[in-house]
């Protein structure tokens, strides 16, 4: 059934939309299960990208330099005319988001 549903909808939805919808079910605004799976949804040839584990990103300075990191390989304008620069702007948008409701929670160490 949840097949079906899928099919219907990759036909239907845009591919971007599907890929940044299963990258972030379950970890919407959270960015540090967003920062620790950005290798899911990331292109092929983004190799600047080193993936975090968790326990890289337990303190609010090393979330931060992680976020940081991540904004410098996917920022959009550096995917501007290229296959990416739709996905790109839909992680960063993800990605700031979750930024902002961190830095809103008064970005809390673990």
């Amino acid at each position: 059934m949840d097949q079906m549903k899928r099919a219907d909808e990759a036909k239907t939805m845009d591919p971007v939309a599907i890929k940044i919808r299963d990258w972030t079910n379950g970890k919407e605004r959270n960015i540090r299960a967003l920062l620790g799976s950005l290798n899911d949804v990331l292109w092929e040839d983004a190799d600047k990208w080193n993936q975090p584990s968790m326990g890289d990103l337990l303190t609010a300075l090393q979330v931060k330099r992680f976020y940081r990191k991540a904004c410098l390989v996917i920022h959009p304008d550096k995917q501007i005319g290229t296959e990416n620069e739709a996905l790109a702007r839909a992680i960063f948008t993800e990605l700031n988001d979750a930024w902002t409701a961190f830095e809103n929670a008064g970005s809390p160490s673990l």
